[in-house]
């Protein structure tokens, strides 16, 4: 690839696929840590995923 073809418009969609793919990585650390809180707390992984939803990070405390 010479200088000619690195265009506003080829950085900007190369910046978008790294954004989507970390993205795609942290969604799913997310839902290992549900399980890993689920299984500290012998609850439910979707009851602490829906938890945090509806009330942050904080919610997992409140299912001690």
């Amino acid at each position: 690839m010479d200088d000619n073809q690195i265009t506003p418009e080829f950085i900007e969609r190369i910046v978008d696929n790294v954004i989507d793919a970390i993205t795609d990585k942290l969604e799913e650390l997310d839902v290992s840590l549900d399980y890993l809180a689920a299984a500290l707390l012998d609850s439910d992984a979707l009851a602490i995923a829906g938890s945090q939803r509806a009330r942050g990070r904080a919610a997992v405390r409140e299912q001690k």
